[in-house]
């Protein structure tokens, strides 16, 4: 029965993450479109500036725990005085964290040409204290995704109600950058009551040796998110010094579409990390047979959404951000394959090569890519403005795509050949799984 339990609780926390994805997709639908007509093109941009500013200290804070602890989480195999040891020493690591954060917030909010401080500084700091909380790890690490999915929603659903009964017009701008840090807020402070009380991780273990050690080891995560969240952010800040907060409008609203079709596509790799992690640790050839067709389906859904972005561009430009968005359209058919190229370089990173033992590598690989986009995006953005970043992202996670497949190729080319052959037998597994199905009908 070991077998079937692992296999309900796979399922449930499928159904958990895709309800919370599908939750952001619908609210996005309905928050988005307001902000834009309602903010406009310039003060939209602003938005997506701090939005871009609150990712990078999340970045700071989670620091690869996201991977690395959940991970240790997944492998711990529910042995609870282990769990609680990675939980509690995780905390104390993301609250050393949080004071280089604060003191990077501040500079950020002294230099020229950035928003007025009262955008930056307090959606900053609840952020920063959401990030502390976050216990995203701890429930992916046990998958036990369903707690996750109850209060993040609840957190996305204050969000949008306040959005719109607090912001009316461009001169709330500061109130929906506020939002922005309370809404995390809210979710990360009831994830980590849940996480205590329901989950028992029992009276806070303190140790700062422990803590600074697990930050150095956990280096090679940080430098392989680094690389993600680059992708993610950096072309707004990048375009509000070199192009100016309408062109920061333009490409944030056309990457917010990608980004929320792409949503779509997230909730399997969330789930399949810790599975593909734990069953790693058990068989090599039972992981393959896993992450190889999980890769396959993840190109044909990712494929097929990449068509409708590009082709529907100009409609889907029209309906979701307004009129005044038009020059987003061109914006968007560039960022079209973008959902594709994610979907692979993620799997391959997180479904291959971080649970083969190649964290290093990747964060090496992405390092690299990571610089030569920053310096794409220098001149791109200067000359095309927004298009020019959207050429500049989606070039990078192209070179990042080519070099994954062929290092996981070279360096483990019989786990690549047993996903390969998993992957041409699928269909013939999914026929076989559907004829038992039947038979079962029959005879009942």
């Amino acid at each position: 029965m070991p077998g079937r339990s692992a296999t309900n609780r796979l399922i449930r926390n499928l159904a958990s993450t895709t309800a919370f994805q599908a939750s952001g997709y619908i609210l996005a639908m309905l928050n988005v479109p307001y902000l834009t007509r309602t903010l406009g093109v310039a003060d939209y941009g602003v938005l997506a500036f701090v939005i871009s500013i609150n990712a990078y200290l999340f970045l700071i804070i989670d620091w690869g725990f996201s991977l690395g602890a959940t991970r240790d989480i997944a492998q711990a195999h529910g042995d609870e005085d282990v769990i609680r040891g990675i939980f509690w020493r995780t905390m104390t690591a993301k609250s050393l964290l949080s004071l280089a954060a604060l003191i990077i917030l501040f500079g950020v909010a002294e230099l020229n040409r950035v928003p007025h401080p009262i955008y930056l500084v307090l959606p900053g700091v609840m952020n920063i204290v959401a990030a502390v909380l976050s216990v995203d790890w701890l429930v992916q690490g046990l998958e036990r995704m369903g707690l996750f999915t109850l209060y993040s929603i609840g957190g996305r659903i204050v969000v949008v109600g306040l959005t719109f009964l607090l912001v009316h017009n461009p001169g709330d701008t500061w109130i929906a950058c506020a939002l922005q840090g309370f809404g995390s807020l809210a979710g990360s402070g009831a994830g980590f009551l849940i996480a205590c009380r329901l989950l028992k991780m029992g009276k806070p273990r303190i140790h700062f040796g422990e803590a600074f050690q697990q930050i150095w080891d956990y280096r090679h995560y940080f430098l392989s998110q680094s690389s993600w969240i680059a992708y993610s952010t950096a072309a707004p800040l990048f375009l509000t010094f070199a192009a100016g907060s309408t062109s920061v409008g333009l490409f944030a609203g056309a990457e917010r579409i990608a980004r929320i079709v792409m949503a779509l596509i997230v909730p399997v790799s969330i789930v399949m990390y810790p599975r593909v992690n734990a069953l790693i640790s058990r068989s090599r050839d039972a992981a393959a047979n896993v992450a190889g067709p999980f890769l396959a389906l993840q190109i044909i859904f990712a494929s097929a959404v990449t068509l409708v972005l590009f082709f529907g561009a100009v409609p889907i430009v029209t309906i979701i951000l307004g009129a005044h968005f038009g020059k987003a359209a061109e914006v968007l058919r560039w960022l079209s394959v973008l959902p594709l190229l994610t979907g692979v370089t993620g799997t391959l990173s997180r479904q291959f090569l971080i649970p083969l033992g190649w964290s290093r590598e990747v964060s090496r690989i992405t390092v690299v890519c990571t610089l030569i986009y920053l310096a794409l995006l220098a001149v791109l953005c200067r000359w095309m403005g927004a298009p020019g970043a959207a050429i500049a992202l989606i070039s990078t996670e192209t070179l990042i795509t080519v070099v994954f497949v062929v290092f996981l190729f070279r360096r483990e080319r019989a786990f690549s050949t047993t996903a390969t052959l998993a992957v041409i037998n699928a269909p013939r597994g999914l026929m076989t799984l559907f004829e038992g199905w039947v038979g079962k009908l029959r005879s009942s």
